[in-house]
């Protein structure tokens, strides 16, 4: 009798849970009025509401610091370009250098963007490898002297 009776309360409380699943998946988000990507918010927002532009461009992607950078969330301002999600910078120039010890000497010719939008030219001299330190500095400053553009400010690194 007591088998039966643990028969019959496992099956309640399985038929219980399996309505509890039931009415948890069945639970419809609520529609959004905006213009975005509404997996942004609930992933399968679209099982329940018209799949518009934003569905059909793929599968929605999130980069690790969780921005959306997709070409639907980038908005121009009017002039072609997103000054948000420009490039930072431009390698103008780049050359390596040997010298007569373990190490190379790097010339890195850089455009960079200030946050008032001109360009800034830099001109990095570095020195790698194991016998950096043998080089003088007197060698990297003809180097730079030579090699950089005339208008570009040089750093030694």
């Amino acid at each position: 009798m007591k088998s039966i009776l643990k028969v019959f309360i496992a099956l309640i409380m399985g038929a219980g849970a399996y309505g509890l699943a039931q009415t948890a998946s069945a639970h419809q988000p609520d529609s959004c009025v905006i213009d975005h990507d509404h997996r942004s918010h609930n992933a399968n927002y679209y099982d329940y509401y018209p799949k518009d532009n934003y569905y059909r461009a793929g599968p929605y992607r999130r980069n690790s610091r969780g921005h959306n950078h997709n070409r639907y969330d980038r908005r121009d301002d009017g002039y072609g370009y997103n000054r948000r999600h420009r490039a930072r910078s431009r390698v103008v120039n780049r050359e390596t250098y040997r010298t007569r010890w373990d190490a190379r000497i790097t010339l890195v010719e850089e455009v960079y963007w200030t946050r008032s939008g001109r360009r800034q030219l830099v001109c990095s001299v570095v020195v790698r490898g194991y016998d950096a330190h043998q080089v003088p500095h007197r060698r990297l400053k003809r180097i730079a002297h030579r090699d950089c553009s005339p208008r570009a400010r040089i750093q030694y690194l």
